[in-house]
């Protein structure tokens, strides 16, 4: 009997002791006490990092790596459209505007009897490489558009196809200087002109058919980075909305943790009583 006795208290010890390493492990993995500032980190670098940390059930957890992947693969894609668009506007330029054209007709300007200013002297810019700023300028002032070839075909072409003074359109201004407002036709048989005569007459000179697409084109290519730049700022506020959401799955799990670890909990252990252990039931509650 006592044999008896001694196995199974031993069995209960035994119990006793697995049960409460058990519990253990549960407590220690289910609701350790987690760093806010971790989750917060961690989310801050990679959106849903943070919420797999504090509770990977979350259905936070999932979102948040999807957005950023949806949103890096707009921008990849933006991005890259914007940059082939801007080749394509970079190659339509080439063949259709010739810096001698613009040259030529610069100098004639600033040689004009009517120029009574050193206004036009200092007037052009224009890079004679195929930067930045050349591609913008062309596009973005008025004073770059005799380079276009349909321009010069119309206003500047003589009859063997080489630069004429054009008949430019003097104005003058409140301070008695004068200044061009236009240019006069002087090949109305040009391919560029005929059919097209109310879009070339209609700024008096100051306009060329390929630089207006050019312009839109320039326009759309914009856009297209504009679009990432979107998407970039979109994964911004991913980042930032990932760590926030991190912070609150985080004071939840603590929460759980407090609750959990503060709860009455009933256990076996074995007491020394008269010289013998004995089992005993246990109430325990954390303060």
């Amino acid at each position: 009997m006592k044999k008896f006795f001694m196995i199974t208290l031993m069995l209960i010890i035994c119990s006793a002791a697995i049960a409460q390493e058990l519990n253990n492990d549960i407590i220690q993995i289910n609701y350790e006490k987690k760093s806010l500032a971790k989750a917060m980190i961690l989310s801050s670098l990679f959106p849903g990092a943070g919420q797999f940390y504090a509770n990977r059930k979350s259905i936070t957890t999932y979102i948040f790596p999807l957005i950023e992947i949806g949103l890096i693969a707009g921008y990849v894609i933006n991005y890259n459209d914007g940059l082939d668009a801007e080749a394509d506007y970079h190659d339509f330029v080439d063949p259709l505007y010739n810096r001698a054209y613009q040259y030529d007709a610069e100098n004639d300007i600033i040689n004009d009897p009517m120029n009574n200013s050193s206004f036009y002297n200092d007037h052009f810019r224009l890079d004679d490489e195929n930067t930045q700023h050349f591609y913008e300028d062309i596009g973005k002032y008025d004073k770059y558009l005799f380079g276009w070839i349909d321009w010069f075909d119309i206003y500047a072409r003589g009859e063997n196809g080489e630069f004429t003074s054009p008949t430019w359109i003097w104005n003058e201004t409140t301070t008695t200087t004068n200044k061009i407002t236009g240019v006069d036709t002087l090949n109305s048989d040009s391919e560029f002109y005929i059919g097209n005569e109310s879009d070339y007459d209609l700024a008096n000179g100051m306009y060329s058919g390929y630089r207006a697409e050019y312009i839109q084109m320039r326009r759309d290519a914009e856009k297209l980075y504009d679009k990432a730049e979107l998407f970039s700022f979109g994964l911004v506020v991913n980042h930032i909305l990932a760590a926030i959401d991190a912070v609150r799955l985080t004071k939840i799990h603590n929460r759980e943790y407090l609750s959990n670890t503060s709860q009455l909990q009933i256990k076996f252990a074995p007491i020394f009583v008269n010289n013998s252990f004995s089992p005993a039931l246990m109430l325990t509650k954390r303060f």
